[in-house]
């Protein structure tokens, strides 16, 4: 009963960190200025992230609890390494369910801060996938750096990894639980 108490208060404060902060991140959808022609890179799994911790109940809500919580990579290109955070929290078809922050070097010298939210766009099945609407921008600094991204899938992988495809261009981005 401790245990319970402990993973459902770790999933609020991470919903209300993710509210607060925006964590998240864009690429394949959004668009953050500088990350053009990128490609893409993340950590090997480790022992952690081959079998994911549950953040709450699949009752809570539509989306598979393997989803749930924190994802990072980076994308490095000839600007820069630019740094994604993807964050999911649990939710029902039409809920914003997912919260994607992107900062890096910006194509003109400065940076760049883009945090974009998205809907689910269908009830996925026990296993995934998790189809999520377009997104739009929260936060862009610069706002003519962040642009909204078109629909993604988003997929569990077999090394505990989640992939993310845009569903317009088929770019892929693959992410580490955090």
């Amino acid at each position: 009963m401790v245990v319970v108490a402990v993973v459902v208060a770790l999933a609020a404060g991470g919903s209300v960190y993710a509210l607060l902060d925006g964590g998240g991140s864009p690429d394949p959808g959004p668009t953050a200025v500088g990350t053009t022609g990128a490609s893409t890179t993340s950590e090997p799994p480790t022992a952690e992230s081959s079998s994911p911790t549950p953040s709450a109940a699949p009752s809570d809500g539509a989306i598979p609890a393997a989803y749930l919580g924190t994802w990072t990579t980076t994308i490095d290109n000839a600007n820069g390494q630019h740094a994604r955070r993807l964050t999911l929290q649990q939710g029902e078809v039409g809920d914003t369910v997912l919260s994607l922050t992107a900062d890096g070097p910006a194509e003109d010298g400065g940076s760049y801060h883009c945090v974009f939210e998205a809907g689910l766009a269908e009830q996925p099945s026990a296993d995934g996938p998790v189809r999520i609407g377009p997104s739009t921008v929260t936060v862009g600094e610069p706002a003519t750096a962040c642009t909204p991204g078109a629909a993604t899938e988003i997929t569990l992988q077999p090394d505990g990894r989640l992939q993310r495809v845009n569903a317009t261009t088929g770019e892929k981005l693959t992410y580490r639980r955090q």
